[in-house]
């Protein structure tokens, strides 16, 4: 019978064992690298987005915004004594994000680039608030997660220039806990969310977005003699949504869950656009649990092997 005292140590332990800072190193370089590509594909746009005169003027954009959020006008004011102009503003505050999401991706100074990452995309998402979506709320979470965690302990020139230790520390430890509990509940509630309505449980919701001209990127009209096709995605989406949070932590089923959530955003991506919100849930999903999952693989073929040899 497992006593209190037992539970007690095994959750100190879960969440105080050091462990390998891999993952979070992973999760730098994946987030960083994803805001990079972000922003080049940004670019042809990014005055239209974020300048003064742009889809969303910035008297507009500033009167719907909280107080206390940090708008592009407002540097603009700042820095009005240069002489610069806002367009010229706006496109070197581009190169600022990118520059520090580059020093984020290569680990250098880790934590100063880190902040100023976050700092530049909040702004972003506080100057254009009606074009951001899933995917810049998720970036912006795991940008933040970047500023306080332990991330250049892999992977990275603090590590190598020695500014950092790569030992294993209770830091590294929690703060994947912390990462890997949040995409945990993230699903839960999705998921749960999900199987509350009707229209997910006879493939309605799904069958609607594949079809309607704002989400269609494929003639789908043929599904409609084909009901249980949508309908078994459906049940598809929300079995693995509403249970990530029992899969993931299984060692037998973790990798089948991993590769189960990459299918699911990789058909987001694919069929309904939504590229950018995929490939962020995807690289969140891999740094919380990828690195487990890889572990999973890899003892899986040291058994394999030992049944070969005999040994």
């Amino acid at each position: 019978m497992i006593t209190y005292q037992q539970i007690k140590e095994k959750g100190i332990a879960f969440f105080s064992d050091p462990h390998d800072p891999a993952p979070l190193g992973i999760f730098r370089i994946l987030i960083a690298g994803f805001a990079i590509v972000q922003a080049v594909f940004w670019y042809p746009d990014w005055l239209a987005f974020f300048g003064k005169e742009g889809w969303i003027q910035w008297e507009i954009s500033h009167a719907l915004n909280q107080a206390w959020n940090l708008h592009l006008s407002l540097i603009y004011e700042w820095l009005s004594f240069t002489g610069i102009s806002a367009d010229q503003m706006v496109m070197a505050f581009f190169w600022v994000y990118v520059i520090s999401a580059t020093g984020l991706l290569l680990g250098w100074f880790t934590r100063v680039w880190a902040i100023l990452t976050w700092l530049c995309h909040f702004t972003m998402m506080s100057t254009s608030p009606t074009f951001m979506y899933g995917v810049d709320i998720f970036l912006q979470i795991a940008l933040f997660y970047l500023m306080l965690m332990p991330v250049s302990k892999a992977f990275s020139l603090d590590l190598r220039q020695g500014r950092v230790s790569g030992d294993p520390t209770w830091g590294v430890t929690i703060s994947l806990r912390v990462l890997q509990l949040h995409m945990c509940m993230a699903y839960l509630s999705a998921g749960y969310e999900k199987m509350l309505a009707a229209e997910w449980w006879d493939g309605n919701v799904l069958w609607r977005s594949l079809v309607q001209p704002d989400f269609r990127q494929f003639d789908l009209t043929w599904l409609a003699r084909f009901p249980w096709i949508p309908m078994l995605l459906s049940w598809f989406t929300m079995v693995v949504e509403t249970f990530y949070f029992i899969g993931m932590w299984v060692p037998k089923l973790r990798v089948f869950w991993l590769a189960g959530i990459i299918s699911l955003h990789l058909g987001i991506g694919l069929f309904l656009g939504l590229k950018f919100f995929g490939l962020i849930m995807i690289l969140m999903s891999v740094s919380a649990f990828g690195y487990d999952a890889w572990q999973d693989i890899k003892r899986q073929k040291s058994f394999i092997k030992n049944l070969a040899t005999g040994s």
